[in-house]
């Protein structure tokens, strides 16, 4: 998957999303294989985010490589692969967490989340990630400043469990 930065100032939805790609040339992505404008879209699939306004379809693009034919979804840089729940939730739990509290207030800011999701996001920030930030001394806040760091020294996003690799793309300004 290629995770592309974005301004975290922005509810999650198709138009953000669609307005990030659309502003992308597919020959500015790199290939897992390490080539440069290679990639070609290769249709998509709808993928649900759970945001303060409900549960969202999102349409995610996928591209492939003439190369080496590896394909990548197109991924922007609030969304946690894998995971129904945003990026900013993720580390609200987690900060919360080092607060001292139990993550549940989160609930109050988006209605979608159940208990269940964030004692599940709560024990893989305390088993997977909580001592990774810690070593490399990585704060939770700002939350937009967590995906360059994360995805350049663990290859991940944060928060992101399955070890799939993870490249990024920082759009030129």
């Amino acid at each position: 998957m290629i995770t592309v930065i974005t301004q975290e100032c922005n509810e999650i939805s198709q138009k953000l999303y669609d307005t990030a790609m659309d502003s992308i040339q597919t020959c500015q992505l790199e290939c897992s294989c390490g080539h440069c404008g290679c990639l070609v879209g290769h249709g998509g699939y709808t993928r649900y985010v759970k945001t303060s306004m409900g549960k969202i379809p999102l349409a995610i693009r996928r591209v492939q490589c003439s190369l080496c034919n590896a394909t990548h979804a197109l991924l922007l840089s609030g969304i946690v692969p894998y995971s129904q729940v945003p990026l900013s939730d993720h580390a609200a739990i987690a900060s919360s967490y080092e607060n001292g509290m139990d993550g549940m207030e989160v609930m109050d800011t988006n209605p979608e989340l159940s208990p269940s999701q964030v004692f599940y996001i709560l024990s893989l920030y305390i088993r997977f990630w909580r001592q990774r930030l810690l070593s490399e001394r990585l704060p939770l806040s700002p939350v937009h400043a967590l995906t360059q760091p994360c995805i350049r020294l663990f290859g991940r996003q944060f928060m992101q469990i399955k070890n799939t690799r993870n490249l990024l793309f920082a759009p030129p300004t």
